[in-house]
């Protein structure tokens, strides 16, 4: 392994405990604050740190040169990541642990996979089969209810999978358009919509509560990892090792989600959910995984 791909790996490690930290940041704020009062927050500074980070990389100079497109996939692709991430923390609000709405987020890859094969034309291979059913079959099993399947009735269940459909949905948009997307540019768009949503949302029915300095730490580092860090870490381990072993790093937020939120939040999911959750894990590894032949070939 050289250096390039060590540091991608590192990159890929440090988005999946952005992301898992981020989980538990905004649990804790959704702990305290209605879903409006948290989203207007939460998204109005992430287009602070966003709109910082696009004028100090002067990411600007990006869009110059077939800007109508540029900006045309930039809206696309923030307007389904804006709304998969309003249902995200819809799920994070309902659920008492946040690491199980990150272990029903791994249908991600699934939908990913399949979108692949029907939208682009991609080949699948019989691991990615089987890691499909055995996270379908982990997604069950963490919905099981002592006389059925009645956690797919849980408003926090349907709103991961919706969420992730949608996530899914963006990422075969940018994988198809990728020579036109700016992930700066379209992070920038996607919390801008979002906290102008929010701010529409809550001045028809909101009302402020008073916030404690640790909600304000709470959303203020929350949003600054969902937001930022683990966009630029994400893209970052992208250029340097395969999309798949990314995603495979990245997909382990759901075990640092268990351990953050058991630690800080006090919470831990039952045996079911750690067993369907461990199950999701497996299946992802097998749709990500591919044999070095494959990758000469």
């Amino acid at each position: 392994m050289n250096r390039h791909q060590t540091n991608g790996y590192i990159y890929a490690l440090g988005a999946s405990l952005a992301l898992a930290a981020s989980f538990v940041f905004s649990k804790s704020a959704l702990n305290h604050l209605t879903m409006l009062q948290f989203g207007l927050l939460w998204f109005s500074m992430g287009v602070v740190w966003n709109g910082t980070w696009f004028l100090l990389r002067r990411d600007y100079k990006n869009v110059k040169g077939d800007a109508g497109r540029k900006t045309g996939v930039a809206v696309v692709i923030a307007v389904l990541e804006g709304a998969a991430t309003g249902l995200f923390y819809m799920a994070i609000k309902a659920m008492e642990n946040p690491a199980v709405v990150s272990f029903i987020g791994n249908l991600g890859p699934v939908f990913v996979t399949l979108m692949g094969i029907v939208l682009l034309g991609e080949r699948f291979r019989t691991s990615q089969v089987i890691g499909i059913v055995i996270t379908i079959m982990g997604i069950f099993v963490i919905n099981y209810r002592e006389g059925g399947l009645g956690g797919f009735v849980d408003p926090g269940s349907a709103y991961v999978i919706a969420a992730a459909f949608l996530f899914s949905l963006a990422t075969i948009v940018g994988r198809r358009l990728h020579h036109l997307l700016i992930p700066g540019y379209m992070s920038l768009i996607r919390s801008f919509i979002l906290a102008v949503v929010m701010a529409i949302l809550f001045s028809q029915s909101g009302e402020m509560v008073h916030i404690s300095l640790r909600i304000w730490k709470d959303l203020a580092l929350g949003s600054l990892l969902e937001t930022l860090i683990v966009i630029v870490l994400a893209y970052q381990a992208l250029k340097l090792i395969e999309a798949t072993k990314t995603s495979l790093i990245i997909s382990t937020k759901g075990v640092w989600t268990l351990l953050l939120a058991w630690i800080f939040l006090g919470v831990f999911p039952t045996g079911m959910q750690l067993a369907g959750g461990l199950l999701t894990l497996a299946g992802v590894w097998l749709i990500t995984w591919t044999r070095r032949s494959a990758l000469r070939e």
